[in-house]
């Protein structure tokens, strides 16, 4: 089964996405991805024990331009905090763990020096108007992520994971 930790947006920088025109939303919502990876469901509970032992502190992200994303996804790319680095790495640690065969070969490609943090937003075939400032250079404060799994082709929210500061 496909599992997603995650962080979403706060409701100003959402409702401003939400107001642009030619948004085509990703099924899991507005996003960024901390960690992607396949798992046996039955393993579900001990990552969520180990998951929650993370602590990690709020940090901050900034906004920095628009870019196009693994097969038809439109991303607004985002600052690289120390922060933000180090709580990719703890989730991606703890995966491991529990993640199929190919975990490896996905963490290769996305992962470690290659994580580019970004939020989904939309489409790249969506014709949105990616000549908009008014979603660059805007900054959000995060406190917590999400882990949320695909089930019968929905994405299902499983846990929320608060910061400890």
């Amino acid at each position: 089964m496909k599992y997603l930790a995650y962080f979403r947006p706060n409701k100003e920088l959402s409702d401003l996405i939400l107001r642009q025109n030619h948004i085509v939303l990703p099924g899991s919502g507005l996003h960024s991805t901390l960690c992607v990876f396949y798992m046996e469901p039955e393993q579900e509970n001990n990552l969520v024990t180990d998951l929650s032992q993370i602590r990690f502190n709020p940090f901050e992200i900034g906004t920095l331009g628009f870019d196009d994303f693994d097969k038809d996804s439109l991303v607004l790319k985002l600052s690289r905090s120390d922060e933000l680095l180090q709580l990719h790495k703890n989730v991606v640690s703890v995966a491991r763990n529990y993640a199929s065969e190919d975990f490896d070969a996905i963490a290769r490609q996305y992962f470690g020096d290659n994580y580019n943090p970004h939020l989904t937003i939309s489409k790249s075939s969506s014709g949105f108007d990616r000549t908009s400032k008014e979603l660059i250079g805007r900054e959000d404060i995060i406190v917590r992520y999400s882990l949320a799994k695909k089930e019968d082709g929905l994405w299902k929210e499983i846990q929320d994971f608060y910061s400890s500061g």
